[in-house]
């Protein structure tokens, strides 16, 4: 069963692991991969892959996403959205209420796009590697 449905030409359908919250967005070919601290404790890994929404634009379905509030860099709370059940970050809702970042991994494989810039660049392992085309912002 796949993960993901594309509803219409202009959006893509996602989900958590389990399945119990689907997430609806503007199809983009814009994302970026942040390597701040808290993403990556908050995601387990190195990245978060995100695509930034415009909040009236998100489309949540589903079970009621539990929620994750601290400060951010910027000092500003932070809101992070995660599936009670199965654990998977789902968005996170900065200061500003007009949009919140989606998280890539939601989707279907070959559905995201190559990112287009590397957020928090400054706290990179020596290792990765920054994308062909893509922008390195030393932080936000």
């Amino acid at each position: 069963m796949s993960d993901v449905t594309t509803s219409n030409s202009n959006t893509i359908t996602g989900s958590c692991n389990c399945g119990s919250i689907k997430i609806t967005i503007p199809r983009s070919d814009q994302m970026v991969l942040c390597h701040c601290t808290s993403c990556r404790k908050s995601g387990g890994s190195m990245a978060s892959s995100n695509f930034s929404v415009p909040t009236k634009d998100l489309i949540v379905e589903g079970s009621e996403p539990k929620r994750y509030k601290s400060k951010g860099s910027s000092g500003g709370e932070v809101t992070r959205n995660f599936c009670g059940e199965c654990g998977s970050p789902l968005w996170t809702a900065v200061a500003d209420p007009s949009s919140v970042f989606v998280k890539g991994g939601l989707f279907d494989p070959h559905t995201v796009p190559q990112p287009n810039a590397h957020l928090f660049a400054k706290n990179m392992e020596d290792w990765e590697i920054v994308h062909e085309g893509a922008e390195r912002l030393e932080t936000q």
